[in-house]
């Protein structure tokens, strides 16, 4: 593994924990807008529908069929319209409060703090990520995450999302690396390790679930701390 000179790490979902944080960023807008009193569902029904729909609307923007704002306007729209209520102008006074309050959440994943402080000692490190940068630069500061990294590298900023080689091959030249001598760690099969295996990057696939696949991938773990025993 001394061949790495260069890693590059995904944020949400492999550093920053997104499901336990936006979370926290739901309950408290399902409390401070009294929803169960005024639409009647319970906090877990409007928690999974969020899921839902924010899943969907991200792989739209991935593959290019939306941009940010559609994002931001259609989110909470979506989720109240399928609890029958409609009404716009809330949907946007909890689209903002929830694009304020999430970033400045801290949980992260476990051991990541560890890996990290392991990891900088022997490699230059990158965030590369398909997030939003202004959204992406307050989850790194708030989390206490921004020191262990030499930049950050984000698709609004190139133009290009993960997967494309070009947001990849943009890394390298940020980076001043070879692809040879660069690793890429990220829990999304499709924009992170095939992305990566397109512009001939070694990948590490964080795959906390377990979940099943049929790509020949590099290599795999399930912890962030198991980054301490391969690297």
């Amino acid at each position: 593994m001394q061949k790495y000179k260069v890693i590059l790490f995904d944020l949400d979902h492999t550093l920053w924990d997104y499901d336990k944080n936006s979370r926290e960023t739901l309950n408290e807008i399902y409390i401070n807008y009294k929803l169960k009193t005024l639409c009647g569902f319970s906090f877990d029904q409007f928690n999974y529908r969020f899921s839902k729909v924010n899943s969907g609307l991200w792989r739209q923007y991935d593959h290019g069929l939306i941009d940010r704002s559609t994002i931001r306007k259609e989110r909470f729209n979506r989720i109240l319209n399928h609890f029958r209520i409609q009404d716009s102008e809330l949907a946007l006074r909890m689209a903002d409060d929830y694009l304020n309050i999430c970033p400045t959440k801290t949980n992260l994943l476990p051991f990541a703090h560890d890996a990290l402080s392991y990891l900088k000692q022997k490699y230059d490190m990158y965030i590369l990520t398909n997030g939003f940068d202004d959204v992406q630069e307050i989850k790194l500061s708030k989390s206490n995450l921004k020191s262990y990294f030499s930049g950050m590298i984000t698709s609004e900023t190139i133009g290009h999302r993960k997967p494309s080689k070009e947001i990849f091959n943009h890394a390298l030249e940020v980076a001043g690396s070879a692809c040879h001598n660069t690793l890429m760690i990220g829990d999304n099969l499709l924009a992170d390790i095939l992305g990566a295996k397109g512009a001939s990057i070694d990948s590490v696939y964080f795959n906390p679930l377990q979940k099943e696949h049929r790509e020949s991938i590099h290599l795999e773990i399930n912890c962030l701390s198991q980054l301490m025993n391969i690297l």
